[in-house]
């Protein structure tokens, strides 16, 4: 049985769809890693319509250096989606549950932390200048992404991941690359 036929079937009883999965995400103020709440695909689940906060289990949070606070662990962070302006899913098992588009154009993305440079997905007519008009989800895969940070933050923080997600709405701008 594979993973996704596996997922709310255990021994003859029925479980609970929910799942969690390793995540990581920033915000303005900062990085949070733990394990993301989902109901069901987690790459489904990040872009579902009516969701206003991400729920992160056992989560670490780490302000970034120009705040000058300290971390903090709770068992349980609630982190605005609207306001998270990435996201990576840190295990390839999740990566893995997400297929790879048959078109792709390399970008470069700006935030107000960091330039994500990789690729995104273009879906029917779209092109470089026009894929945002045919993307409908708050986050954007980028695969094979690099990170360039604009500001300190904690030194384990990735330069590089095959899969982020970017939000949309918190994107500054962007080119190809």
């Amino acid at each position: 049985m594979s993973f996704l036929e596996g997922i709310g079937k255990k021994e003859g009883s029925t479980v609970s769809p929910l799942q969690q999965h390793n995540v990581q995400i920033a915000t303005d103020t900062f990085w949070a890693v733990g394990q993301l709440e989902s109901l069901g695909d987690p790459h489904l689940h990040i872009n579902k319509d009516g969701l206003s906060f991400l729920k992160v289990h056992e989560a670490r949070l780490e302000a970034w250096d120009f705040t000058g606070l300290p971390s903090t662990h709770a068992p349980q962070a609630l982190v605005n989606r609207e306001k998270t302006q990435l996201l990576i899913f840190t295990q390839p098992e999740t990566m893995g549950l997400r297929r790879r588009p048959p078109r792709m154009v390399k970008v470069m993305l700006y935030l107000s932390l960091f330039v994500v440079r990789g690729e995104v997905p273009l879906f029917s007519e779209a092109n470089i200048s026009n894929f945002f008009d045919f993307w409908k989800g708050t986050f954007i895969p980028v695969t094979d992404a690099a990170l360039h940070f604009l500001a300190g933050g904690p030194p384990h923080l990735p330069s590089q991941s095959p899969l982020v997600y970017v939000n949309r709405r918190q994107l500054q701008g962007y080119t190809p690359a």
